[in-house]
């Protein structure tokens, strides 16, 4: 499998804007990629959680 780096702009990128290519790579590509990134994408996407749940309209 391809290795992928994947970085905390692209992740608040994939969430806000899930049908987008990128969006649709991290959804879906868990079978054809192995993503990897930093340990602090989980506390910052946790520290933005209402920021990005208001701009993605998402619940």
């Amino acid at each position: 499998m391809t290795k992928i780096i994947v970085d905390t702009n692209i992740v608040f990128s994939a969430l806000l804007n899930t049908h987008s290519r990128i969006g649709q790579i991290l959804i879906n590509g868990k079978d054809y990629f192995d993503f990897y990134s930093p340990e602090y994408v989980r506390f910052e996407i946790f520290q933005h959680k209402e920021k990005i749940k208001s701009i993605g309209k998402l619940s």
